[in-house]
């Protein structure tokens, strides 16, 4: 993590007004300063493979990684009972292993077409070893309305932390008897906020002067809380809320106690019921896997050749095309783009109100002299 200059100091602003007319200094920001912040270390040992077969149209190259780093920089969500949100702190240990493979292939090759291909892979597997002494978890970044990200020892790097809906053995939900709600469980782990694997297919056919580059990519393995969805839940904006609204809701559950549990809610009640459920982080994390038609480019090489006035070493002109397509994602999010995030900091698997990745398409003129 990058520290901006200054943030070791403590330092002031003036306040607009003031006391009577008079100047007053406030702390110009809700971080605390850390005088003591040390630079952090990463140490990496990594070892691979490259092979060529088949006169170089199959080739393989794979790599193996083990990083350690140790005072790793972090910002950490504080009591704002302190007079601050948010600290700068050295953690003890983190670390990171991992694989990264690169096939390349060309299936076809003929004088006036070829066809390539090549597939990249990447898992990286992280782990707190050591948080600062005495601290067994660090809050990274708290989501709007619910959602947390945490970092606890012997945990991965940034996980997702929030609540269900607290059950029994026979996986029956525990409901209060006084309120008719679903018990709210302990703060448990909902998943990786950041995805371990990422991969993508590039795919790049040439015929005579055209070629045409094809790229797809993804990322697996992480869950997002998204409070975009939570807001609209409790306003009854998706299909998941219809039930109830002509009827009344009625829930079966166990009591504390065990005891079986039966409550309807009425019809001028349900929108109450529904909007009762934002205390259950789990019903509005997402898994985040995705693939995307990432970048399409359709290139004509100019013939320089009948130029030869202009002294061109070689020219092209190509339509380039990104973010085209969703391929695939959850079946149950219909809300929001895989990639949208609360923030670009430590505190992945966050989402509220994001936008979605923005689709380009532009012309480029390349010339070699």
């Amino acid at each position: 993590a990058n520290v901006a200059a200054y943030q070791i100091y403590q330092s002031y602003s003036m306040a607009q007004g003031g006391h009577n007319g008079k100047p007053v200094q406030q702390l110009s920001s809700s971080l605390v300063p850390n005088p003591d912040l040390r630079p952090l270390t990463s140490t990496t040992y990594e070892g691979g493979i490259e092979a060529r077969f088949l006169n170089s149209r199959l080739g393989l190259d794979v790599t193996l990684y083990n990083r350690k780093t140790t005072n790793d920089i972090v910002q950490s969500s504080i009591a704002a009972s302190s007079g601050y949100t948010s600290a700068l702190l050295n953690v003890g240990e983190l670390s990171n292993k991992g694989v990264e493979l690169l096939i390349t292939a060309t299936p076809l090759k003929k004088a006036n077409f070829s066809w390539d291909i090549s597939y990249n892979y990447a898992y990286n597997k992280s782990r707190i070893v050591k948080l600062a002494d005495g601290l067994p978890s660090l809050t990274v970044g708290d989501g709007v309305g619910g959602g947390t990200i945490r970092n606890v020892k012997d945990g991965t790097y940034g996980e997702v932390w929030g609540f269900k809906k607290k059950t029994d053995a026979n996986g029956q939900v525990i409901f209060n008897t006084a309120s008719g709600y679903a018990v709210r469980g302990n703060l448990e782990k909902l998943g990786n906020g950041i995805p371990p694997v990422t991969m993508g297919v590039t795919n790049n056919f040439r015929y005579k002067n055209f070629s045409l580059n094809i790229l797809i990519d993804g990322k697996f393995g992480s869950v997002v809380y998204s409070n975009m969805y939570q807001y609209s839940y409790r306003f009854g904006l998706p299909k998941e809320t219809l039930p109830g609204r002509e009827t009344g809701v009625t829930v079966t559950g166990v009591t504390p106690e065990g005891a079986p549990f039966t409550k309807t809610w009425q019809k001028v009640d349900v929108d109450t019921y529904y909007d009762n459920d934002k205390n259950y982080t789990s019903m509005f994390t997402f898994n985040n896997d995705f693939v995307k038609l990432r970048q399409v480019i359709l290139s004509y090489n100019l013939p320089v050749d009948k130029f030869k006035a202009l002294k061109l070493q070689a020219a092209s002109l190509s339509l380039v095309a990104r973010n085209l397509a969703l391929l695939y994602k959850d079946k149950r999010n219909n809300y929001f783009d895989p990639e949208s995030s609360y923030t670009n900091g430590n505190a992945q698997g966050l989402e509220a109100f994001g936008v979605p990745r923005t689709r380009s398409l532009g012309v480029n003129l390349t010339v070699k002299f």
